[in-house]
């Protein structure tokens, strides 16, 4: 495994800890949302963190934060997404099981909840930031995405953009599940 801007060396990290704060590719980016249509050039986020090991395991405990730009579902202009997701998570040697670990996280944490704290993997020698900062990208962009709370969306029948104003489609009635029944002729 090639070592990358967001792997780090466990030996490096022994009598102290590692400070992070880059900002992260557009090519990061754009292959963690790469089926939402991402606007990578209007997009922009930024890793902050620490990374500390405590024997065999290490901590990694930072924020993730900028803006991502991705199309609105409703009307399919820009909407931009505010990032400000928490990074935590234990990294642990492949040969522990996550549930052996969780005294040892738990005795770390002070005041903090220990469901919060996600688990992955180091193999022994370098830790790899890259899954997990991507899977926090992932979890930082909402379920539904809009370019403001009242957007229109576009009109069903002309396809024209309700924000920009009234089109001259009438408007179509609701139509009931049972409407294909009143044809039928008993």
């Amino acid at each position: 495994m090639g070592m990358t801007e967001l792997s780090f060396r466990l030996k490096d990290l022994e009598n102290k800890g590692k400070h992070i704060d880059c900002a992260l590719a557009a090519e990061l980016v754009s292959d963690a949302l790469s089926d939402m249509d991402v606007d990578v050039d209007h997009s922009a986020l930024h890793l902050t963190a620490e990374l500390s090991k405590h024997n065999v395991t290490v901590l990694c405990d930072g924020t993730l934060t900028g803006e991502i730009r991705l199309p609105c579902q409703r009307c399919l202009g820009p909407a931009q997404v505010d990032v400000n997701q928490r990074v935590h998570t234990v990294f642990v040697p492949p040969s522990s099981s996550l549930a052996a670990s969780d005294g040892e996280a738990s005795r770390q944490e002070d005041d903090e909840d220990v469901d919060d704290v996600d688990y992955a993997h180091h193999d022994g020698e370098t830790i790899d930031l890259l899954p997990i900062v991507r899977e926090y990208i992932i979890l930082a962009v909402p379920i539904t995405v809009y370019c403001n709370e009242d957007c229109r969306g576009l009109c069903p029948l002309c396809g024209a953009d309700r924000n920009q104003g009234e089109c001259s489609c009438q408007p179509v009635g609701k139509l009931s599940p049972f409407s294909a029944l009143r044809d039928v002729k008993l």
